[in-house]
């Protein structure tokens, strides 16, 4: 089918953006900032397939209703708009210090649009099917996850990248370790070692609660989560293999669209043990030793669970009328 090829081609586009956002994230806790690095090439190929996909749409409607199309079209503008203020960003102040930077999150959020008018238009073209995990759903819940997570790349690479400073071991490039002045502060990029579990949690109860509220499957986040972190693994052995710094891999994150499976509710309770196994499980990692994990303390547990239960909540008091629901197929 037509409509199924336009779809996988946007697939492809994400799938170059995912690769090249993972691979820059890595290399730059090894070289200084460049404009034209292989990583950004990578990006912007899966960024101008994806450019290629939405022009032809707006020269012919077919495979995207308006307000996906023009959805899109919002998140590319905001996009470019993007590129010249964080290439400004980064002469002004060199490395990248974090990736919780103004630019960064234009970045962040225009990719969370491309990917979610995307992701509608797939879901209304696709309206006489039952949305399942074995479809392309699957691939946009995790292109939508790793978007949302992707700021916290910032803590899983910079444990590795700090713990093997600390031993005399680190890989990056000399003259980043000489521009290193603070390096406990400047390797995790300055952010508070809470933010992580509590943005975590966040992130995921909240994707998992709208994908469940709008699909009516439990499984396509559950799923979603499972190609995020096997992908995640891949990338990592292939950055091992080759020299580049590794990250932490959040593989507790699986056990938050689980609880919400088993339970099969949309609730506080599948929120707060969803969020509890979480962050008990990456604590008992972290306290072991088993994995180099981000910074972690025990208090966090209370906000993240607080974090984990409201969402669902949240959720419940918002008028029904307001999800997406399937009355016909779009012009």
């Amino acid at each position: 089918m037509k409509e199924l090829k336009y779809y996988r081609l946007w697939v492809i586009a994400f799938l170059l953006k995912f690769i090249g956002s993972a691979w820059d994230a890595s290399y730059h806790f090894k070289y200084l900032f460049e404009e034209y690095s292989i990583p950004h090439i990578v990006n912007f190929i899966g960024f101008a397939l994806g450019g290629f996909l939405l022009f032809k749409e707006w020269r012919q409607s077919t495979y995207l209703d308006a307000f996906s199309r023009n959805l899109i079209t919002i998140g590319y503008a905001l996009f470019l708009i993007g590129i010249p203020l964080d290439f400004s960003y980064h002469i002004a102040y060199g490395i990248d210090l974090t990736t919780w930077s103004p630019t960064h999150f234009i970045y962040y959020i225009a990719t969370d649009i491309m990917i979610f008018g995307v992701w509608r238009g797939f879901y209304f073209y696709t309206w006489h099917t039952v949305p399942i995990w074995k479809s392309l759903h699957t691939w946009f819940a995790m292109f939508l996850l790793e978007c949302l997570l992707f700021p916290n790349m910032q803590q899983e690479n910079g444990a590795i990248s700090y713990d093997q400073y600390i031993h005399g071991r680190s890989i990056a490039s000399k003259e980043i370790l000489e521009l290193i002045s603070d390096p406990a502060s400047q390797i995790f990029g300055g952010i508070p070692e809470y933010v992580y579990p509590i943005y975590s949690v966040l992130m995921i109860v909240l994707l998992t609660v709208v994908t469940i509220r709008l699909l009516q499957d439990f499984s396509i986040p559950f799923m979603g989560a499972v190609l995020y972190i096997g992908l995640r693994f891949l990338y990592k052995a292939i950055f091992a293999a080759v020299g580049y710094p590794t990250s932490y891999v959040p593989i507790t994150i699986i056990l938050i669209p689980l609880a919400f499976l088993l339970f099969r509710r949309i609730n506080w309770l599948a929120g707060l043990i969803g969020s509890l196994a979480y962050f008990l499980s990456l604590y008992a990692i972290h306290v072991s030793g088993i994995l180099i994990t981000p910074p972690l303390a025990i208090w966090e547990l209370v906000p993240a669970a607080i974090a984990g239960s409201l969402v669902p909540v949240i959720n419940a008091i918002i008028k029904p009328h307001l999800a997406i629901k399937k009355t016909k197929q779009p012009a």
